[in-house]
């Protein structure tokens, strides 16, 4: 499901924390491609077992959006009661290029 934002600039957030239920990081996904100023994702899995979730939003009002939906709020506290150890980081992406350009 790789799915790249057309034109920068836009925002990047990267999520990544040790791979949990498939069915919950899933149904974040698929929540968050129903949101407004949502772009697409880069969801891989590395070999230490470790899921890295970079996501493309338009801008930070939509990050902030996502961030308080009702579902993404549970998911968020239920990591918190189970202390999953997260990292997350948004970065502006002001420039891209893919490999075939």
């Amino acid at each position: 499901m790789s799915q790249h934002p057309s034109r920068p600039p836009c925002w990047a957030v990267v999520f990544s924390a040790p791979a949990g239920p498939a069915d919950m990081a899933g149904r974040m996904l698929r929540l968050a491609q129903l949101q407004a100023g949502y772009l697409g994702a880069d969801p891989v899995q590395d070999s230490n077992g470790t899921a890295v979730a970079r996501c493309y939003w338009d801008d930070v009002d939509a990050i902030a959006a996502w961030r308080v939906h009702a579902e993404h709020l549970l998911a968020r506290e239920s990591g918190r009661q189970s202390r999953v150890q997260f990292s997350l980081q948004v970065d502006r992406v002001d420039r891209g290029r893919s490999p075939d350009a």
